[in-house]
């Protein structure tokens, strides 16, 4: 497989006066056989970018290389790349025999090495008894099957995808995650995956790359972006629900206080912040990090009392809306088999050692 490394690419389009450029300054070095998931809202770049790497798109500036190869003048067929699709983009005149097949036939492949090959690689999908169908005649997760031994028996040296589940549903969307995962392990791939779906992301990826408006947010394993977001961007975009962001201020080092609460903060974090002068800050802290009882009890270092707004049942667990008046809502993560009813009173403990500070005026995480 192959090294892939995007080195300061832009994209901006011709004609778009007053619009920033879709990719901005994106810098990447992805491994060989790497799996690196590209994710973030409608419109951040994140297809831009993988159409470039795959040469679809041609780079406004900056360079690409795979395996030390610059490859921005090469056309996509020269770069050994092959591509999923969201509309898995099959030729519906031919079987899905030939479609698997068509690249072969095209680079001219001998009819034993076509045979060979497209069994071997329907078997590995376990499609191989519907090669003679059409795709109109199969499932969508069968077709999508269909585009993925398009896409791998050529061998070649990246994968890319784009946002290949978008159109299945939820269970075939669970199945095919699997899939993937098995046969980029299997295939020892480079695979670039494009997804708007963060449980895919995390589910799926070595790496994320985080993206907003063409620039990049964060680059982090699914631990380090879940527990330590780079800022209140990524923070409130992954996670469900996302992280709760509290307004206070740093008093002395030693407490996060608004009108609402005053908690303590743990010693090394209270130093680290007095070190840099912080005072004023947003605190973040994930619901499953908050814990909920009935009642108002006393008020300590390290808790507050809200009133329920709304709860929801999601499954086996339950999402409590506190409301703290003018300190605004959070959101509190707990078992299905809790019962809060609309304007109880609760009090709600945070555990410190999670809480998070964010700069309020560029929203990066205070280290």
């Amino acid at each position: 497989m192959a090294r892939v490394v995007l080195k300061n690419l832009w994209k901006s389009y011709p004609g778009a006066k007053n619009v920033a450029p879709a990719v901005q300054d994106f810098q990447l070095d992805i491994a060989d056989r790497e799996f690196v998931a590209l994710i973030g809202p409608s419109g951040c770049g994140k297809s831009t970018t993988l159409r470039m790497i795959a040469g679809l798109e041609s780079a406004t500036q900056g360079e690409i290389y795979i395996d030390d190869q610059l490859v921005n003048d090469l056309s996509p067929k020269k770069r050994n790349i092959s591509m999923v699709f969201q509309n898995y983009a099959l030729y519906p005149s031919l079987s899905n025999f030939e479609n698997i097949a068509f690249a072969l036939r095209v680079g001219r492949a001998q009819k034993y090495i076509i045979e060979e090959s497209v069994k071997r690689t329907a078997r590995k999908l376990e499609i191989d008894h519907l090669l003679d169908r059409y795709p109109r005649e199969v499932s969508g997760g069968q077709r999508q099957r269909v585009a993925l031994g398009r896409a791998i028996v050529r061998d070649p040296r990246v994968f890319l995808m784009d946002e290949p589940l978008s159109n299945l549903d939820a269970k075939m969307r669970v199945q095919m995650r699997l899939e993937i995962i098995k046969l980029h392990r299997s295939l020892h791939a480079t695979t670039i995956y494009v997804t708007h779906d963060q449980i895919e992301a995390m589910t799926m990826a070595d790496r994320i790359v985080i993206m907003n408006k063409g620039v990049i947010q964060q680059v982090g394993t699914p631990e380090e972006i879940y527990n330590y977001p780079a800022n209140t961007f990524v923070g409130g975009f992954i996670g469900n629900p996302p992280m709760n962001f509290i307004n206070g201020t740093i008093e002395h080092g030693r407490v996060f206080s608004n009108k609402t609460m005053g908690l303590q903060i743990p010693r090394e974090t209270g130093e680290r912040l007095q070190e840099q002068n912080v005072h004023s800050v947003i605190g973040g802290i994930r619901p499953e990090q908050l814990y909920i009882e009935m009642g108002s009890s006393p008020v300590s270092d390290h808790t507050f009392v809200g009133t329920v707004d709304v709860t929801e049942l999601i499954g086996a667990d339950r999402h409590v809306h506190v409301d703290l008046g003018k300190t605004g809502t959070v959101v509190v993560r707990t078992g299905a088999e809790t019962r809060f009813r609309e304007g109880d009173t609760v009090t709600v403990k945070a555990n410190m050692d999670k809480f998070l500070f964010f700069d309020p005026n560029t929203g990066c995480r205070i280290h």
